[in-house]
């Protein structure tokens, strides 16, 4: 056989001639081949005779002699071979989404179609959202923007492509976070409003303020008054690992140092009993105050603060 390419191999041509449902070729001055207009590539629409060009070898002759060749498939072969040398790797690559479903989003690079699953996308670009329905609402609003991901899975004779959005933000977290230092203020925008604090973004970067850390009084439901879209300022009080925790109450004025400075030792105030406990009694003296008043000031020895003292007196 003296043909030296088989069925399946990516050899150079050179175009010699352009017609309208074919382009013919030189193949290294060994045979004729040609490109039929269904095997051209989605991208290839500006060629030229003398061109030279990658093609995929469909058959190495046909019944008329031909070399049947593929520029769609030659490209194809490279994206994939590219796929697999950025999955070893670890490289970032830029998808366009082209289709949203209630698992993930399809996407594609070059002409290879690639799924990214729910879970394998950032807080950051699907944002805190608690329903099903927000949630398909957000993976539709998608459609048509690009995503920096990583390859997760490559396998090309099944056909597959498996990619991470959340890979890509978290190593780009991870460089962002060794610039942050405790006690930095920055300005973030909430992000998600939950029962235990917020979640905010502060430049690509998620960090949560925990409810003990928003405010310096009690606040039973955060939803009240914070929403998503918020803009707040915070501080940094702990960095571990990717997790960033902020404080807003840091950065307000401490409602008790203020308050206590109307009061001194020795000075008689009147309050409200709060709670009686085995150990003493809370009693609120002030709208930003509660003092305890230890067992030892109510009662002798062995007797109970109960019998003494009762809640809302």
């Amino acid at each position: 056989d003296l043909i030296p390419f088989r069925q399946g191999e990516v050899i150079e041509v050179t175009i010699t001639q352009i017609l309208k449902a074919k382009v013919l070729v030189d193949v290294g001055g060994l045979a004729l081949g040609f490109i039929p207009e269904r095997e051209l590539s989605y991208e290839a629409t500006d060629l030229h005779v003398g061109d030279k060009v990658l093609v995929y070898v469909l058959s190495p002759e046909n019944e008329e002699g031909y070399v049947v060749l593929s520029l769609k498939r030659a490209e194809k072969e490279q994206t994939w071979r590219m796929l697999e040398e950025k999955s070893d790797s670890g490289d970032f690559l830029t998808v366009k989404v082209t289709q949203a479903n209630k698992g993930g989003l399809l996407v594609r690079f070059g002409d290879i179609e690639g799924f990214i699953p729910v879970s394998q996308l950032s807080s950051q670009t699907l944002g805190r959202i608690a329903d099903r329905d927000r949630l398909t609402s957000r993976l539709n609003e998608l459609v048509g923007q690009t995503l920096k991901v990583k390859a997760l899975s490559t396998d090309k004779a099944a056909n597959r492509l498996i990619l991470s959005e959340k890979a890509v933000a978290n190593v780009e977290a991870e460089s962002k976070i060794k610039a942050l230092k405790v006690g930095d203020i920055v300005t973030g925008r909430v992000t998600g409003v939950v029962d235990f604090g917020l979640f905010m973004d502060i430049g690509t970067i998620e960090g949560l303020v925990h409810i003990s850390e928003v405010a310096w009084e009690r606040i039973d439901d955060l939803k009240t008054r914070f929403h998503v879209g918020d803009e707040l300022k915070v501080q940094i009080i702990d960095i571990d690992g990717n997790r960033v925790s902020l404080s807003v109450r840091r950065l307000l004025p401490d409602p008790w140092a203020e308050a206590i400075k109307a009061y001194s030792p020795n000075q008689v105030v009147s309050g409200e009993v709060t709670r009686v406990t085995p150990f003493g009694a809370f009693v609120k003296f002030d709208p930003a105050l509660d003092g305890l008043v230890r067992v030892n000031e109510i009662i002798e020895e062995g007797d109970n603060p109960a019998n003494v003292l009762e809640t809302g007196k």
